[in-house]
């Protein structure tokens, strides 16, 4: 008996997994490649208009309305944007979420090409879950044969030399929490998964200096945490490891690895205070102890000592599997450095420490102190064209900062246009970050080319490269034209029932500015040599009309409006057109369109599919033309 219950709760458990998995289902590729077989349904309103205007209807929504991508693997990696999940294996918040292997192969199914698993030691082997929550985990060996299996039955086995359709490689952010003890057992398990696809230390003929997507397409690489320096060497001495009288190890902080926080467990990438080994000044780390809390005795002073009792991290097996990632949190000074001693260093920092970065002049002004903590980066001549110069050198991840427990993002083209090329998202929530990541990179391998100002320059000196500026951008005009909207669902408890709807797009991008000089004296201040990072957003609201709900067909409604914007060209701008409930208090969002502007297919009528608020396509479209010109 009680087998046949367990046997039911285990089918249960199962069932509710994949109504959680199915969050992961969206359908933005329908706007890139309309399914031919069951076509939506128009309004006869939006029938005559195009018959009017010499349009063949089933053409007509056959037709995409995003311009395809291409995108060649012969770049170097940091020339590239990767589309990129953060935690991964939760299905839901990520306090309280359920962890599934699935969801791995459903981001990967997606185009996502950077996932990440947070691996804790256990009882029962090494598991994936948010550690220090309630969340619930899952065996590391599924984790990663879910991910070996999607990889083999997607494209076949690992052929080294052979056409795949796989491209370009897949990325793994491992934050490991097992001692090096155990690390062995994780090398071991990600072997028997992945077989070859592993990329286990340095390839032969591959250049360091010029690593591209096609040396290593086909291949897994993993991003493992690496220590670089004595990040706590604030006296300017350093110690070796060595045996004491006591016979404990004392621990050098040496160019191959420290005792340092992970990268994005809730335990480190909460607020800037809250022990994340996070920004200080730009970017240096204000906690270096396990899990980002600092133990003190009583007789330590607020200098930290020379020598610190602790073990190594990271084994040297698992270091060796990270070669071509190795992620590091970067200490003060950074943003002027380039790492030559170790090849493949990979910065790995919060959303807020790079936004601090950013903000970095703004906050000069504001307090106008010579002593500001931000006061040491106004040597540069801009925090954003040194952050955008330090990505052609090194890949930099940016992960979302902790208190964002319900699983919301945050704004990816800030930190894209500031260089950065894994910017991680939490893919269980459709909201604008990720609608923007599902504009950018839908149709493409997971990896897309930054723009040509971005990109890393052969025989560039460093130190020059930081002066670079990116060119001066045309004035663009872009107009819009919708003449109505078939379909629509019912907003919360509208069905059968009418409602006041209407529409409203925005137009949003980051522009460079150059701050005033400061009040005083009349010369230039450092701030007012600098540029800082400026989000831009254009909105337009059309009129609220009436529309009727009916349950089998959705409702139907015609605006025949236009609008219009001029701005300044940015290849990350981007374009949502989204139907609102007209109600009182807050108006509810009803359906969305987003993507990049350079995608948009321009003067031509287009059937535009609407995603409803879980980006699903459920045969809500919009008649639309975009047109573009430069002035």
């Amino acid at each position: 008996m009680s087998t046949d219950v367990d046997e039911v709760q285990e089918r249960l458990e199962a069932l509710d997994i994949q109504n959680k998995l199915h969050v992961f289902d969206i359908h933005t590729d329908h706007n890139l490649n309309p399914p031919q077989d069951v076509l939506p349904r128009l309004s006869g309103q939006v029938i005559a208009f195009l018959k009017d205007n010499g349009e063949d209807i089933d053409t007509a929504l056959k037709k995409p309305a995003l311009k395809p991508a291409v995108t060649h693997n012969s770049f170097p990696f940091t020339d590239y944007f990767i589309s990129s999940s953060h935690n991964t294996y939760l299905l839901t918040a990520q306090i309280l979420g359920t962890s599934s292997a699935e969801a791995y192969t459903h981001v990967l199914s997606r185009g996502c090409r950077c996932v990440e698993i947070d691996v804790w030691p256990s009882k029962s082997g090494p598991i994936v879950t948010h550690g220090y929550t309630l969340s619930i985990s899952v065996p590391f060996a599924k984790v990663c044969q879910a991910i070996g299996s999607f990889l083999d039955n997607t494209y076949g086995p690992y052929n080294p030399g052979a056409k795949s359709g796989l491209d370009f490689p897949v990325l793994v952010s491992l934050e490991c929490h097992v001692p090096p003890s155990g690390q062995g057992e994780l090398v071991r398990i990600m072997k028997e998964a992945w077989g070859d696809r592993l990329v286990q230390g340095p390839l032969e003929g591959v250049d360091d200096e010029w690593i591209t997507p096609k040396d290593l397409e086909g291949r897994i690489v993993v991003m493992v945490e690496y220590y670089p320096l004595p990040l706590l060497r604030r006296s300017g001495t350093s110690t070796s490891i060595t045996e004491g009288e006591d016979s404990k190890p004392k621990r050098k902080w040496s160019l191959w690895r420290s005792d340092d926080t992970s990268s994005s467990s809730s335990d480190d990438s909460d607020d800037d205070s809250s022990g994340e080994d996070i920004y200080d000044g730009e970017g240096g780390t204000k906690s270096l102890w396990p899990f980002g809390r600092k133990k003190k005795s009583s007789e330590e002073s607020e200098d930290v000592g020379t020598e610190v009792e602790q073990c190594p991290k990271i084994s040297d097996e698992l270091a060796v599997v990270g070669y071509y990632a190795r992620s590091m949190k970067p200490a003060k000074g950074w943003l002027s450095q380039r790492f030559n001693d170790v090849p493949n260093i990979m910065i790995n920092i919060s959303e807020s420490a790079c936004s601090k970065l950013l903000s970095a002049i703004a906050e000069h002004r504001k307090h106008k102190h010579p002593e500001h903590e931000h006061s040491h980066v106004l040597h540069l001549p801009s925090p954003l064209t040194s952050l955008v110069h330090h990505s052609s050198h090194h890949l930099r991840r940016i992960f979302p900062r902790g208190t964002r427990i319900m699983s919301s993002n945050l704004d990816p083209s800030k930190f894209w246009r500031s260089g950065s090329q894994v910017v991680s998202l939490n893919w269980q929530k459709y909201d604008k970050g990720v609608q923007m990541n599902e504009g950018l990179f839908v149709g493409t391998h997971g990896w897309v080319l930054k723009p040509e100002h971005m990109r890393k320059k052969r025989g560039l000196n460093f130190d020059d490269g930081v002066h670079a500026q990116s060119p001066p951008a045309p004035k663009l005009r872009l107009k819009g034209h919708v003449v109505g909207v078939s379909a629509m669902p019912a907003p919360n408890g509208r069905t059968g029932k009418s409602f006041e709807a209407y529409i409203r797009t925005e137009l949003f991008y980051h522009r460079e500015v150059n701050p005033p000089p400061t009040e005083g004296d009349g010369e230039v201040s450092a701030a007012a040599k600098s540029t800082s990072l400026e989000n831009v957003a254009l909105r337009w609201k059309s009129k609220s009309i009436k529309v009727e709900h009916h349950p089998e067909d959705g409702a139907d409604g015609v605006w025949n409006e236009t609008w219009e914007w001029e701005y300044e060209r940015d290849e990350l701008a981007f374009i949502r057109f989204l139907i609102y409930e007209d109600e009182f208090g807050k108006d509810d969002r009803v359906s969305t369109f987003c993507s990049p502007v350079e995608r948009l297919i321009t003067g031509k009528w287009l059937v535009v599919r609407l995603m409803d608020r879980k980006g699903k396509d459920v045969g809500t479209t919009a008649l639309v033309k975009f047109e573009l010109e430069e002035l």
